[in-house]
């Protein structure tokens, strides 16, 4: 447990005490704070209103970073668990690992939750109308978060600053890319929406069709095995096994890591043969099945936040 680990406990204990404890008028009190900073850095309420900035930036990225937060402990148990860790290592591991990357991660859609807004402004003020410019302005924003990002994969699988190497980094940033776009950019987009796009026909919901057919609609339904997480899942098992094998490579040989390190291990896995590359390939197929599940699951519960939810009930 190491200094991560306490920042990660501190900073959750102080969000979910100070949400718990405080009151209507505190939580008022917090959201005007918050929409006065973005007037104050120039965001024009004409184009981006309060309710708008609220609703489709502050508390969609809030909620994005809490989805994967409450998910990502099926992820460090899996990455442990099939790199033949013992099971209470695992267990250990799910818990410092997500707490480790709490600070990175509020990082991480705290900034876009910032610049998003501005983003959008800059385009509607090239022409743009406002759905326009809210779906494309998070990819101007994109680059910095990315470095966010790889900071926070590699601590919270415990990959320190010293064993990081600049040439690791021109393979991982690529696959880290093609990962955002299939997993992170999917689930923001899916934060807080109404409903999300099934993955069996509608026709199996129909009162008419085979009862067999009903009850496999609402199974998949109850899981959320949608659209979304098929795009989450097999999206993302190409991309996270390069950064599994880089993310070895680092915790096993630190600064001696090479490009030729990472290169034997992502096609030779723990054994340097195509059989064992194969198998490791699998076993991050089997862990991006568990976490994809996972997140996505959580993503469609649209749980609820109270510091934003009262707020948005009483705007116009």
């Amino acid at each position: 447990m190491d200094s991560g680990f306490w920042q990660g406990s501190a900073l959750l204990a102080t969000i979910v005490g100070g949400v718990t404890l405080s009151s209507e008028e505190q939580r008022t009190a917090a959201v005007a704070s918050v929409l006065s900073a973005y007037r104050v850095c120039g965001l024009d309420p004409k184009l981006v209103g309060d309710k708008a900035l609220i609703e489709d930036f502050v508390r969609k990225n809030t909620l994005a970073a809490c989805n994967v937060l409450m998910a990502s402990p099926v992820f460090y148990f899996m990455f442990s668990r099939i790199y033949g860790q013992p099971l209470a290592v695992c267990l250990v591991r799910a818990v410092t690992g997500s707490l480790r990357i709490t600070p990175f991660m509020f990082s991480f859609y705290g900034f876009f939750a910032f610049a998003a807004p501005f983003a959008t402004q800059m385009l509607m003020q090239g022409g743009a109308t406002y759905s326009e410019a809210k779906g494309t302005g998070g990819l101007y924003i994109m680059p910095p978060l990315v470095l966010v990002e790889a900071v926070v994969e590699l601590r919270g699988c415990g990959v320190t600053f010293g064993q990081m190497t600049a040439s690791s980094f021109l393979i991982f940033i690529p696959a880290l890319v093609g990962r955002l776009l299939t997993g992170i950019v999917t689930q923001q987009q899916k934060a807080g929406a109404a409903s999300s796009e099934p993955m069996l026909p509608a026709a199996w919901n129909d009162a008419d069709a085979p009862t067999w057919q009903q009850h496999t609609y609402m199974l998949f339904d109850r899981l959320a095995l949608d659209k979304e997480f098929v795009v989450t899942c097999a999206g993302t098992s190409v991309f996270q096994h390069v950064l599994n094998s880089i993310t070895w490579v680092l915790l096993t040989r630190g600064k001696a890591s090479t490009l030729v390190d990472i290169g034997k291990f992502l096609f030779g896995g723990m054994h340097g043969t195509a059989i064992s590359g194969i198998s490791q390939f699998g076993k991050t197929f089997i862990m991006r099945l568990g976490f994809g599940w996972a997140w996505n699951w959580v993503t469609t519960q649209n749980l609820p936040m109270p510091v934003f939810d009262s707020f948005l009930e009483k705007a116009e």
